[in-house]
């Protein structure tokens, strides 16, 4: 099994280098030698349950506790805070083998990837004891509570509101399109806290329990029939004044923090997926028959797999360039905002894709008795209609682009110096 592994472990390095240009050394290696050993261990026997089922959470939940153990959770994090210090290059490493692996997403990765490093960063030491451990290992699931009617192209225009009581905040207002809200535990949320202040000076970032009196989360239902987003929303929620993340009124400020990094190396886990999903519809276009032949035997199909493929290449060394700036030392850039821009499209065109490619049955449902791959293709289209919506519309994305990058004017009504 171990030696199983291991070669398949020297592909992944192997691949890597060959896809990435770069030389991957003895503690690129070594740091993969161990990851696969341990995940060879510690990996569970029996699949994940079905997505949609009662079992599934606890089942993932368990999973992230299991790899917590390891520090296999956030390898990025400082060891003191159960990471090991990974490199972006081991960060590398580490996104393919789960994927090589095909293992489940964690369901804190939210916390995990964007809480976390706002904790390291800008926590109290009681802030950083209190919480870091249980997100890491699952105990508690966060969810961002950012976006609201009316302030989501314009974030700072949010209107919630938090009046300072005592030693409490209480926290009147809404959230929406709050991802995973129902299964979680706590949002960090953008809260006004200063309503005369400048737009961007007099918020606050704020850690609120989703069962504290006051809280109504409601499931938006999606046209796919799933529910992953929310609305929340707050009804005189007392909440500590020490569950405020950095200064108050500060919170913009943090919120850079929180986003900061958040693509700069998840293009790879965003790559190899696509790139996953290109070599199955190519199986797909070879197995579906069309006339003398199969559909792969169409030019059409033949060029619009090879425009899929060539998409994902380019989400490659897109997400490749942003990296080298910070192997360089930089901070991550705007440019990320293409990575997300152009990645999220391309995950669109790959399922509409599929679908033509599964003729008339491609619209079946899951469950149909004729549907392809059990309907996850038409499940996933309906899906990805919301990929050009979440974490910041596309429409969002290009303005980031034309004024961070090109240098266009900015939009009227935004305002100077932010």
């Amino acid at each position: 099994m171990r030696a199983a592994s291991t070669t398949a472990g020297e592909k992944v390095i192997d691949q890597l280098e060959k896809s990435l240009g770069l030389p991957f050394g003895d503690d690129e290696r070594a740091f993969l030698a161990e990851m696969s050993e341990w995940l060879d261990e510690h990996v569970p026997s029996e699949r994940a349950p079905r997505r949609g089922s009662a079992e599934r959470l606890p089942w993932l939940r368990r999973w992230q506790a299991t790899l917590a153990e390891g520090r296999y959770v956030a390898p990025a994090w400082p060891s003191q805070y159960g990471g090991r210090d990974a490199t972006f290059l081991q960060q590398m490493i580490y996104f393919a083998e789960l994927d090589r692996r095909r293992l489940p997403t964690i369901p804190g990765r939210i916390g995990v990837s964007l809480l976390g490093p706002t904790l390291i960063e800008h926590g109290t030491d009681e802030q950083r004891e209190r919480y870091l451990g249980r997100l890491r290992r699952g105990d508690d699931l966060w969810c961002q509570g950012f976006s609201e009617p009316g302030a989501g192209s314009d974030l700072a225009s949010l209107r919630t509101r938090g009046v300072i009581d005592g030693d409490n905040l209480v926290i009147n207002g809404q959230k929406i399109w709050t991802s995973t809200a129902m299964n979680c535990d706590g949002v960090f949320a953008l809260v006004r806290t200063d309503p005369d202040a400048h737009k961007r000076k007099g918020i606050s970032f704020v850690l609120v329990p989703l069962d504290a009196p006051g809280v109504d989360v409601r499931p938006i239902r999606q046209i796919s029939g799933d529910a992953e987003f929310c609305e929340v929303f707050f009804n005189d929620v007392t909440v500590p004044l020490g569950n405020v993340i950095g200064s108050l009124n500060g919170g913009w400020d943090v919120t850079r923090t929180t986003l900061a990094n958040e693509r700069a190396v998840l293009f790879l886990s965003r790559q190899l997926a696509l790139s996953g999903t290109v070599d199955r519809l190519a199986g797909m276009a070879r197995c579906v028959p069309h006339r003398a032949g199969t559909r792969a035997d169409l030019p059409a199909v033949r060029e619009r797999l090879a425009k899929a493929w060539i998409d994902v290449q380019l989400i490659r060394v897109n997400g490749m360039r942003n990296l080298a700036k910070v192997m360089d030392g930089a901070t991550p850039g705007p440019e990320g905002s293409m990575s997300k821009l152009f990645g999220q499209e391309a995950e669109q065109h790959l399922h509409e894709l599929a679908v033509d490619l599964a003729g008339p049955v491609g619209l079946l449902a899951p469950g149909s008795d004729a549907a392809i791959d059990d309907g996850r293709w038409t499940t996933g289209w309906l899906r990805t209609r919301a990929s050009t919506i979440g974490g910041g519309t596309s429409e969002i994305q290009r303005n980031i682009l034309a004024e961070r990058v090109l240098g266009m004017p900015r939009d009227p009504w935004a305002d100077e110096g932010v």
